[in-house]
């Protein structure tokens, strides 16, 4: 018989597949957060800097140099985040989670293998999320002529939504939420951007508990 026979062997080597299938799914949410999270920051930075982009644009400056400015701020935060995210987790994950395990197996020391084409690769996809979400951000804006963006810009027209004709929930409610109401149609970007961005923390927090729970009733 070889070791695939033996029971603790065949069960440690599930248990390496199982965190293997976790770390091919758990990134796919935190790229999509951060892309959400980045397109947000930039979009409002960019309308809050709308007369200083006019302003850019009249001096002479072109579309590129000017977008320039905030991809290049985006870019340099994201590699600065996946260089202090590489150096922390390449350290701390693999051991807390090499150690969780030598309480129920005899396990020789851990070696470190240093995985050069993950790594480029994850600070690569970080920093086109990133990136992308700050161009996309500031586009739309540079599109418009100087004498537009050196004006406030103008509110969104509001509509009447589905609520108000269902008049015995629509009454009841206060003026504030009533503008609430309207307010989250009538910005459907941040509306899709909030949902989709709680919807995935909440995924990763219930993931997480239930991991915690899994593995703790193991350990008992």
């Amino acid at each position: 018989l070889d070791r695939d026979s033996l029971y603790s062997f065949t069960d440690y080597k599930m248990t390496a597949e199982r965190i293997d299938a976790i770390a091919k799914i758990f990134p796919l949410f935190f790229f999509l957060i951060a892309g959400l999270v980045c397109m947000t920051t930039m979009t409002r930075m960019v309308d809050e800097q709308r007369m200083i982009i006019g302003a850019y644009k009249a001096l002479g400056y072109n579309n590129k140099s000017i977008a320039l400015k905030y991809v290049l701020y985006a870019a340099l935060a994201s590699i600065l985040g996946g260089v202090a995210g590489l150096s922390l987790g390449l350290k701390v994950f693999p051991e807390v989670i090499y150690n969780a395990w030598t309480m129920m197996y005899t396990l020789p020391p851990m070696v470190r293998v240093t995985q050069i084409p993950l790594m480029f690769i994850s600070v690569l996809i970080g920093v086109l999320v990133t990136t992308l979400s700050a161009f996309g951000a500031c586009y739309k804006e540079l599109k418009e002529t100087p004498a537009l963006l050196m004006r406030p810009k103008a509110p969104k027209a509001g509509k009447k939504i589905f609520l108000e004709k269902i008049n015995f929930i629509w009454n009841r409610l206060s003026f504030s939420h009533k503008v609430t109401a309207r307010n989250i149609f009538r910005y459907k970007k941040r509306f899709f951007m909030t949902i989709i961005g709680i919807s995935g923390c909440c995924a990763l927090l219930l993931a997480g508990f239930g991991l915690s729970d899994s593995i703790g009733q193991i350990v008992n």
